[in-house]
């Protein structure tokens, strides 16, 4: 009996139906067609945005479908909350200054022991010091306690002081050392060695962001340096420095604070949001629990999680060696992977459209299944479908399920270019261009090409996108070239970092690796996840559904070849 079944792909951003005939083992497509997904995944304006996509569909075809089929749907959100800047939990070292500090004073680096302002009345101490000043102090009162102390024979090589005076003290002491303010200095244990570093104007070299450097002066064991290099990547564009040693361990988050669980080692541990990112980026899919983050509505009163994964966009713009200034860097993207799936939803379904709906397979399942109609597919291939919210692996023998992925890209883009999602949707996928002149633009490669009409006012001196009605402006601080560094690095820590993360759950990657989704469409996104993948050695190919539709539509196409016995034949 030839049945008309539709396959339903309720994604994070888009829905995707295939509208096919099922004779047997063999499948007819009749139609296809995409729509953006209304409201949350899973829920009724979603729901009803499918409805709404399978009506147009029958309409144009001719047609009406006898089944409905679904695959589970689990919701992804994903937002930028303002989350201090990464730290691994297992760091031997703590920066003293804070991120936003802006304004040191003097020039050099030095290392000495920590001295507190009022300790400066006690006899001095044998070797360096250097001098912190609480936040109660006024500055000339610091000022002239440093002067004494260095004429009664104190050797002060270095400032950290709590409040932003540091150019204040700095006029006022008759020493010529590096003065770094905006600091926390609470905590700082006297006699602690802290090194500090302010960085000449118009000099790049930072002697303390050098990792060995860095270990020595603080004496720390060698076994650290891979902690400690990993921690200077902060410090390469600092204009001040101030390290010292972590002498005790990070206290876990108050019960009142955000905060992330995760099961490491065989025990939940509970994160501050800072400490996790790294933990996240090491930590396979299924390993976190919970999450707390009040300025995500979804997780404000903690929700329940199979999978998150955090993007420091300050590694964003390290990654894309970026002038600083030109990008609002501050902030994490943040991608939550709900554990639970949207119940009823097939039920819900059948009762907007009339129609009988199940609930198939899993989306992993139908996307691989989908995948595979592609001429040419390898038999030992791994399927990777990236959505707006998750990214999927199927191997033959496990399946993992990732929390972000499109969605990632924009939120990030829209962040750091202050740009609405939807114009950051768009500019995400193409190249751009720099316009010089009415007549005249920049390409990403360098070039300069006159343009097909003039441009107009508001385009002139900024970087635009070429749109359907024309050009479309939405940055003039970066350069073409910059843009295209900038997009590049996004890409990379954000989609292919998570899908490199999520291979390690496997024992072996494999020697191929095709990409289905709306995500496998963007050939910068593929590169990148190429690039990535490269020391494995994984071939990064991309799916081609029926030979006809291109990497989508494959969870829609393979919930259809489920139906039809898991044969992925016809056209």
């Amino acid at each position: 009996m030839i049945r008309t079944v539709a396959g339903i792909d309720i994604g994070n951003h888009t829905t995707e139906i295939v509208l096919a005939t099922v004779d047997g083992g063999t499948v007819t497509t009749v139609s296809h067609g995409q729509a953006p997904t209304r409201g949350r995944k899973g829920g009724h304006d979603s729901l009803q945005g499918a409805a709404a996509l399978l009506h147009r569909l029958e309409v144009e075809a001719g047609v009406d479908a006898d089944e409905l089929l679904l695959s589970a749907l689990r919701p992804v959100d994903t937002a930028t909350a303002p989350i201090p800047p990464a730290y691994s939990p297992a760091a031997p070292v703590r920066s003293l200054r804070r991120p936003d500090a802006s304004t040191p004073a003097g020039a050099g680096h030095a290392v000495g022991q920590h001295v507190r302002l009022a300790d400066l009345s006690s006899s001095s101490v044998d070797g360096p010091v250097v001098v912190s000043v609480d936040a109660v102090t006024d500055f000339e009162d610091a000022a002239r306690e440093i002067g004494a102390a260095v004429a009664r024979g104190w050797r002060v090589v270095g400032v950290v002081a709590e409040q932003d005076d540091a150019v204040l003290i700095r006029n006022r002491i008759p020493i010529d050392v590096p003065v770094v303010d905006e600091c926390d200095v609470a905590g700082l244990v006297p006699g602690a060695l802290v090194a500090v570093e302010v960085v000449e104007q118009g000099r790049a070299y930072r002697a303390m962001a050098d990792p060995i450097a860095l270990s020595a002066a603080l004496d720390l064991p060698s076994t650290s340096l891979p902690e400690v290099a990993e921690f200077c990547r902060e410090l390469a564009d600092a204009a001040a420095i101030a390290v010292t040693a972590r002498t005790e361990a990070v206290p876990p988050p108050a019960a009142e604070d955000d905060y992330v669980e995760i099961h490491v080692d065989g025990a939940t541990v509970r994160y501050t949001p800072a400490q996790a990112h790294a933990v996240l980026r090491r930590s396979v899919p299924g390993s976190v629990k919970r999450v707390r983050l009040q300025s995500v509505p979804s997780a404000a009163d903690s929700l329940a999680v199979h999978d998150a994964f955090f993007t420091d966009l300050a590694t964003i713009d390290n990654g894309a060696w970026l002038r600083r200034g030109v990008v609002d860097a501050h902030g994490t993207v943040v991608a939550l992977l709900a554990a639970e799936e949207a119940a009823d939803a097939a039920a819900r379904l059948s009762e907007l459209t009339g129609r009988p709906a199940r609930t198939l397979a899993s989306e992993p399942e139908a996307a691989a299944w989908g995948a595979r109609t592609t001429p040419g597919f390898p038999p030992d291939a791994m399927v990777c479908d990236i959505g707006g919210g998750t990214v999927d692996l199927i191997g033959a023998e496990a399946t993992v399920v990732a929390a972000g992925a499109g969605e990632s890209i924009t939120v990030a883009i829209a962040q750091v270019l202050g740009i609405p999602q939807a114009l950051a949707e768009t500019v995400k996928r193409t190249p751009a261009i720099r316009v010089e002149g009415p007549h005249v633009a920049h390409e990403e490669d360098g070039r300069r090409v006159f343009l097909d009409a003039p441009a107009s006012s508001d385009a002139i001196g900024r970087l635009c996108t070429r749109g359907s009605a024309g050009l479309v402006p939405f940055s003039n601080r970066l350069a073409a070239e910059e843009w295209r560094s900038l997009r590049l690095a996004v890409k990379q820590e954000t989609v292919a970092a998570n899908i490199a993360r999520c291979l390690t759950a496997f024992d072996e990657p494999p020697r191929a690796l095709v990409l289905a989704g709306g995500g496998a469409l963007d050939d910068e996104l593929m590169r990148t996840v190429a690039e990535a993948l490269r020391p494995a050695r994984v071939v990064v190919g991309r799916a081609h559904i029926d030979g006809v539709h291109g990497p989508r539509f494959a969870v829609a196409r393979g919930l259809v070849a489920l139906f039809a016995g898991g044969a992925p034949r016809g056209g």
